[in-house]
């Protein structure tokens, strides 16, 4: 059985200040730039149900379109170099060898990537887009020149930035209304802070948990009772394996050069602090944080019998080895939850890396 810390429970969440939300190009890219992504269909549901209203900017847009493009070509260029390894042992292992080049048109796929995303915002999340290409330009240098955010910082050109939070800005004015702006970025946070009109959230979860603040009671109650049926933890567990493969770690213990992979959940450890993001009469979605048991293998160089020279700084004679390493880490996960049978239809981490320092003698 799953153990749930009696002393960690249900998040009181503040509603959102303002309906009108827009979103940094970090969002995106954190997101991986994919409409389908759990978060941006819960986005979405938000704004069909007018709890939120989503804003984005011409010059978000290039960005976004940019970060993708730059993406797709530098996974064309990873293959490229595998391919410089395939082209040999196709003749020198011609029957297990991949037969032919992989390869992809970059332009069109970055382009295709672009427009999905795009339409999606536009017409399925019916976006406000501003025109921040308008924004007078003497209005962003006098910011710059003053040294104000998120021009503050030493040699500080966030010029795209400005233009945008200026844009943002004048809307408020405008509308006599506020908009919370979601962003990590220091410069733009700093920004944000400096204007009454603009609100700063660190992230597009807490969007959705504020939007749904609404729920109070009935989303807490609806919570407690999935949390609290036979199928939960069975459930959960069931569905959080092959997640855990795909969960990013960087290993940080003791054998030489390590690099982590493969991960294997071995155990939910415990249930802590839990949101409630969205709710209806079959399913009740939210964001846990949990204690998990997992086992990752680590290659590493065995440099037992290799010797080191000073002069060149470099190791002779290491071979590459394996070991298994187990460790609890701390992470975040988006769950669905039936609020019939507390069974869970689907779960994804939102952290995105974990830290193993499991000793190498765990193996």
């Amino acid at each position: 059985m799953v153990r749930q810390s009696p002393g960690k429970q249900h998040r009181p969440t503040v509603p959102l200040a303002s309906r009108h939300v827009f979103l940094d190009t970090q969002v995106y890219r954190a997101l991986g730039h994919n409409p389908d992504n759990r978060a941006m269909t819960l986005l979405k549901e938000q704004v069909t149900s007018h709890r939120v209203v989503l804003h984005t900017t011409d010059i978000t847009l290039l960005e976004v379109r940019r970060q993708i493009r730059e993406r797709v070509f530098a996974r064309r260029r990873d293959l490229s170099d595998i391919e410089k390894d395939l082209a040999p042992w196709r003749k020198l292992a011609p029957k297990a060898a991949p037969k032919s080049e992989i390869g992809f048109d970059a332009e069109a796929l970055s382009t295709e990537l672009f427009q999905r995303l795009e339409r999606f915002l536009r017409h399925e999340c019916k976006a406000e887009i501003h025109s921040a290409l308008a924004v007078a330009p003497a209005v962003v240098f006098a910011t710059y020149f003053d040294r104000k955010p998120p021009f503050d910082g030493e040699n500080s050109k966030e010029f795209p930035d400005g233009f945008v939070v200026e844009a943002l800005r004048q809307w408020c004015r405008v509308q006599s209304n506020q908009m919370h702006v979601v962003t990590q970025d220091k410069a733009m946070t700093r920004a944000v802070s400096a204007d009454e009109g603009l609100l700063a959230l660190k992230d597009i979860h807490e969007v959705l948990a504020r939007a749904v603040a609404y729920l109070g009671e009935n989303g807490e109650a609806a919570a407690k009772e999935v949390l609290a049926k036979p199928a939960f933890d069975s459930s959960l567990e069931a569905a959080l394996r092959s997640p855990t493969k795909e969960l990013g770690y960087v290993y940080v213990g003791d054998l030489v050069e390590g690099e982590a992979y493969e991960g294997e959940l071995l155990s939910i450890e415990e249930i802590g602090d839990w949101s409630v993001v969205g709710l209806n009469d079959r399913c009740v979605t939210l964001i846990l944080d949990a204690t998990l048991q997992v086992r990752v293998e680590v290659q590493y160089e065995d440099r037992e019998h290799a010797f080191y020279d000073r002069e060149d700084d470099r190791w002779f004679g290491a071979e590459i080895a394996s070991a298994k390493v187990a460790d609890e880490i701390e992470v975040e996960i988006l769950v669905d939850v039936d609020r019939k049978t507390g069974t869970v239809r689907g779960a994804k981490f939102l952290t995105q890396e974990v830290s193993i320092f499991g000793p190498s003698d765990w193996a």
